[in-house]
């Protein structure tokens, strides 16, 4: 069974308690702290704009972040594949 840790974050001012992988801890922490100074950020560029149309744009930029960060990471397996598969073409077979 996984050691499991029970943790508080705080985002937009709300409160939350979960039980997390105790290696991961830091990562949950560190993304509620870059999700809050997110919404801070939209907070004070917008500050006539509605809590909720912030915290909509600032889900929206993590979101979008990650789908960059999931393209970059695809394009750059595929170049490793291709590049392994270039070097296993050139080596001499092992039969």
């Amino acid at each position: 069974m996984e050691d499991k840790l029970r943790i508080t974050i705080t985002v937009a001012g709300k409160r939350f308690s979960m039980s997390v992988p105790r290696k991961n801890e830091e990562m949950y922490r560190r993304a509620a702290e870059q999700l809050s100074k997110k919404i801070e950020e939209y907070a004070r560029r917008s500050p006539d704009m509605e809590e909720s149309d912030i915290l909509a744009q600032a889900a929206f930029y993590m979101s979008l972040h990650l789908q960059f960060l999931k393209e970059t990471h695809t394009q750059e397996m595929k170049a490793i594949t291709d590049i392994c598969e270039d070097i296993e073409a050139i080596l001499p077979s092992q039969e």
